[in-house]
């Protein structure tokens, strides 16, 4: 078993043709929407999320015992890469003992390396260990019907990231809408665990190291590792906090940034609660003097606020059960 793989099991006092059949009704517990056939040997259906769908194959089916859906097709609307999942294996094993029938689920090609891999283990564990299990023990699962809905809601009237350079002021603005309430969003940009989850991409750069004393006057301190290897460190101090509407801290990078240099400027975050969410609006301050250094940090900003978004889009869909 390669433990690289996305995993996900539970048992129940139910007998393994229960739980077969339970996971064959793949419209059930996964998506109402399902497009084709999901039981016999060879079968093809289609499950769609709004854009995002996937298309797989029942490559190997043993009653009562196994299960295996080879990704033959898909279009992840969320990834750079949308055929992310083309070729992987969804296999459900199932075996019984004295505590009852186990359900075993495994991803083979979901590894953490994918950019995909974070949101779609919440994804996986709110279908296989919430839903699918409530089907089997309560009778109902809870497919993406509500959530589709909630999706196309909330999709239009989200504002997307942006931010622009004022070059005579130095400044940077930037904003986004994000699907969690301000609380949320505070702890995700202050927790030094979430802040080295969402913001980076492998290919980009990845927070790491983050070290923070969380007070007015204190600092904190981080390193940008990059994926040539190279680590760049930046540090600052916090000047105001007021959990959960603002937080300000300055930044100075501990390298001769190309168009910035060592040059200490300030962040200031402003959460305003929006609907269910919060609208996260970024003004970066210090930039006088350094054009260049704005507008590159601009669009950083829309590129960061974006990482953010996506990091809380999957637990606004998925809560945890």
């Amino acid at each position: 078993m390669n433990q690289q793989n996305y995993h996900s099991s539970f048992t129940v006092r139910k007998t393994a043709r229960e739980a077969f059949n339970c996971i064959n009704r793949v419209s059930d517990w996964w998506t109402v929407n399902l497009m084709g056939d999901s039981k016999e040997l060879g079968d093809i259906f289609t499950a769609p999320f709004g854009k995002t769908t996937a298309t797989m194959r029942l490559t190997e089916v043993v009653p009562d015992r196994k299960i295996v859906w080879q990704v033959v097709n898909c279009y992840l609307d969320f990834l750079r890469d949308k055929t992310e999942w083309k070729d992987t294996r969804i296999v459900w094993e199932i075996s019984w003992g004295n505590e009852g029938t186990r359900v075993h689920m495994t991803h083979e090609g979901l590894t953490p390396g994918l950019e995909c891999y974070d949101n779609c283990v919440k994804g996986w564990d709110f279908y296989v260990k919430g839903s699918l299990y409530k089907l089997l023990t309560e009778g109902k699962g809870t497919p993406d019907a509500g959530n589709e809905g909630r999706r196309e809601k909330d999709t239009a009237q989200r504002r997307a990231p942006r931010a622009v350079a004022d070059i005579e002021k130095g400044t940077v603005l930037a904003t986004a809408d994000v699907a969690m309430p301000p609380d949320r969003v505070f702890c995700a940009l202050t927790d030094g665990r979430e802040i080295e989850q969402w913001w980076g991409e492998s290919d980009v750069y990845r927070m790491r190291d983050w070290n923070a004393d969380t007070r007015v006057g204190g600092r904190y301190s981080v390193t940008v590792h990059r994926p040539d290897g190279h680590d760049l460190p930046a540090s600052g101090k916090f000047l105001e906090i007021e959990q959960p509407r603002k937080l300000v801290h300055t930044r100075k990078y501990e390298w001769e940034h190309p168009t910035l240099g060592r040059r200490e400027t300030t962040i200031s975050y402003l959460l305003a609660p929006v609907g269910t969410g919060t609208r996260v609006t970024v003004r970066h301050e210090g930039f006088e003097g350094c054009g260049e250094a704005a507008y590159e940090h601009a669009e950083g900003w829309e590129r960061v606020l974006g990482w953010l978004d996506h990091y809380l889009y999957y637990e606004f869909y998925f809560p945890k059960n």
